[in-house]
């Protein structure tokens, strides 16, 4: 693709605005390339020649960071309080306790689109602002020892309907070949990236995204097969949580 150094350029801006760690980034701009040329370059092919193609690129681009970061951080919702305080309050709220700003530089955000605002009428309302527990990122090095305070997932289960989803996600398990266990057992169970699979096991990340999507459609075939609907597990699974 011979847009290819711009798309990377762009994937790698919109990290970084939006905060990506340089292992997220790096994911997000694999992510970025497959997206791209999936379904024949379907997206591309929407572009329509009322921008110029790198603006284009941007906005896709730019969107497809912020369904990347919800998914790997969870949907980001503002406070009451701040929609009661107002447009300035939410942009405030939103930099600081979304994007991780400290004060200062996202008072000279919100200066840049509102100029009349003081720096004095912005600290009021940080002050008024909730505070909320900051996101803390750490390697997974620190979270081996790491024990949940919570019950585990089959002592949320009832033992009829626990039987009945484990036993068929345990059943299609055993239909995939041993690399592609190991591959689910590395991703789900010990929690890595794509990235980091591919890291550890020496594999090209692009082609382990698909490798990775043809499992889980082959999980989800093999489960539906056993009776018990794919959604089933995630809702049981999400309900111990």
């Amino acid at each position: 693709m011979t847009h290819l150094p711009a798309i990377d350029g762009i994937a790698r801006a919109a990290a970084r605005r939006r905060r990506l760690t340089p292992d997220e980034s790096e994911e997000f701009r694999s992510i970025v390339r497959l997206r791209l040329i999936e379904d024949n370059y379907s997206i591309i092919r929407e572009f329509r020649g009322s921008s110029s193609f790198r603006t284009f690129l941007t906005v896709v681009i730019a969107r497809q960071c912020l369904d990347y970061r919800a998914s790997s951080w969870g949907r980001w919702r503002v406070s009451s309080k701040a929609k009661r305080l107002g447009d300035t309050a939410v942009a405030l709220e939103r930099l600081m306790g979304r994007d991780g700003l400290p004060f200062d530089r996202a008072a000279v955000t919100i200066r840049e689109t509102q100029p009349a605002v003081t720096n004095e009428r912005l600290q009021e309302l940080a002050n008024q602002l909730p505070s909320r527990m900051k996101r803390v990122r750490v390697g997974e090095e620190l979270l081996e020892d790491c024990s949940a305070d919570t019950p585990s997932p089959d002592a949320c289960l009832t033992k009829r309907e626990g039987r009945r989803v484990v036993g068929a996600l345990a059943g299609a398990l055993t239909t995939l070949d041993p690399i592609d266990r190991r591959i689910m057992k590395l991703r789900f169970t010990e929690g890595l990236s794509v990235v980091g699979i591919a890291r550890r096991e020496g594999l090209e990340q692009a082609s382990l995204y698909r490798r990775v999507e043809r499992i889980l459609r082959r999980l989800r075939r093999e489960i539906e097969g056993r009776g018990v609907n794919s959604g089933d597990v995630r809702t049981h699974l999400l309900s111990c949580q």
